[in-house]
């Protein structure tokens, strides 16, 4: 499934999501037009195909949200696309938000606890990313 870009809304979100109707908007400072940050992950996609990667795992809130992180976590085409200037190809949408405010995500590699799904949620989605690719985000090498 190739990355869609989709277009801001008025007031600078994108969505709603189809099923649970989420808001997503992009920060300016994980763009890859921001400054460079030691503790920021920039995305190398457009703003506008950033959505693309929330909005599947959105929709499937209850395969890729992380009880264990509080967060819901991304992957587009079974982890084969790389979504962060540093070849990242997880993304992770962290729940650190007020309640009705747009999520916000950003890029990761799994190698950091807190960027790696739990063993649960790799099972709930192990119809949905290759065993290889399982395993490297158990490692923490994706």
């Amino acid at each position: 499934m190739p990355l869609i870009k989709y277009s801001r809304n008025s007031d600078g979100t994108y969505g709603p999501t189809a099923v649970r109707k989420d808001f997503y908007v992009s920060k300016a400072d994980h763009r890859k037009t921001a400054r460079r940050k030691k503790d920021k992950t920039r995305w190398c996609i457009n703003e506008g195909k950033e959505y693309s990667v929330f909005q599947p795992a959105s929709d499937r809130y209850d395969l890729w949200f992380c009880k264990v992180n509080n967060c819901i976590f991304g992957l587009v085409d079974g982890g084969s696309v790389v979504l962060g200037e540093n070849g990242e190809r997880l993304a992770k949408f962290p729940n650190d938000r007020v309640k009705n405010e747009p999520w916000h995500g950003y890029p990761v590699f799994s190698e950091a606890s807190q960027n790696r799904p739990s063993s649960e949620l790799l099972d709930l989605v192990k119809d949905l990313i290759p065993l290889h690719v399982r395993i490297k985000l158990e490692k923490g090498l994706l």
